[in-house]
C-alpha cells in the first residue's frame, strides 16, 4: 500500500515538472523558430486584410442603408478615398513598423483544464515598441492567428492601470527578461508575463503584485499549476 502511495505521489510530482517544462519549451520552440522579417511581412499582410474586410463593411453598411442599388452608387463615388485612405494607412503602418526592433510578445491560452499553452497560429506574436520611458509609442495586437488593432499607448481601461503600466514594464525590462507573454484570458489587459531564467513570472498592473506563475494560478483558480 506504502508503495502505491509512494507511486502516485512520485507521478504527480512528474507530471507537475512535465507540464511546467513543456511551457517553457514550447515558448522557447515558439521564439526559435520565429523569423522577425517573415513575420512582420504576414503582419503587414494581416493589416491589409483587415483594411479591405473593413472596407467591405462599409459597402454593407452603404446597401443596408440605401438599398444595394443606391447603395453601389454611393459607396462607388466613396471608394476611391476610401482605397486612397487604405493605401495612406498601409504606407504608414509598414513605415512605423520597420523603422524600429519591437518587443515580441507571446500570446499564451489558458485550457479548459486551466493549464497554459503557446498560441501556435501563424500570428502568435504582438509587437511592443516602447518608448524611453514605457510610457507608449506602438502596440500592436494580434488575436487568433491575425492583426487585431494597435494603440500608441498599453491598452487601458482605468486611469490606474493607465498610470502604473509604464512603471510596470520599467520594472520588468529592467531585469532584462529572456521574454514577454501575454494571456487575455488572465484578467485582460491587467495582466504581462515574463520570463527570467527557466521561470515565468506575472504582473498585475493595477494591483502593483507580482508573482510566479504557480503562485498567482494557485491564489487565482485554487488549484497548483506550473
Amino acid at each position: 500500500m506504502k508503495t502505491i502511495f509512494s507511486s502516485i505521489i512520485i507521478c504527480c510530482l512528474i507530471s507537475s515538472i512535465s507540464y511546467g517544462q513543456t511551457l517553457i519549451n514550447q515558448i522557447e520552440n515558439a521564439y526559435s523558430t520565429l523569423d522577425s522579417t517573415s513575420y512582420m511581412d504576414d503582419v503587414i499582410l494581416s493589416y491589409a486584410k483587415s483594411l479591405e474586410k473593413l472596407n467591405k463593411e462599409t459597402y454593407g453598411l452603404y446597401s443596408e442603408l440605401f438599398g444595394q442599388n443606391k447603395g453601389d452608387s454611393l459607396y462607388l463615388e466613396a471608394s476611391k478615398n476610401l482605397r486612397n485612405s487604405e493605401a495612406k494607412a498601409m504606407k504608414v503602418f509598414e513605415s512605423k513598423i520597420k523603422a524600429e526592433t519591437p518587443v515580441y510578445v507571446l500570446n499564451l491560452k489558458l485550457k479548459e483544464d486551466l493549464t497554459l499553452k503557446v498560441d501556435t497560429s501563424k500570428l502568435c506574436f504582438n509587437l511592443f515598441f516602447f518608448d524611453k520611458k514605457y510610457k507608449g509609442h506602438l502596440f500592436i495586437y494580434c488575436i487568433d492567428g491575425e492583426y487585431d488593432s494597435q494603440d500608441k499607448r498599453f491598452i487601458t481601461f482605468s486611469k490606474k492601470h493607465a498610470k502604473n503600466a509604464p512603471k510596470v514594464f520599467g520594472r520588468i525590462m529592467r531585469k532584462h527578461p529572456k521574454y514577454l507573454l501575454f494571456c487575455p484570458e488572465l484578467e485582460g489587459m491587467n495582466t504581462i508575463m515574463y520570463v527570467i531564467d527557466t521561470n515565468i513570472y506575472i504582473y498585475r498592473i493595477v494591483e502593483m503584485q507580482e508573482c510566479t506563475l504557480d503562485e498567482y494560478m494557485t491564489n487565482k483558480f485554487n488549484v497548483v499549476k506550473t
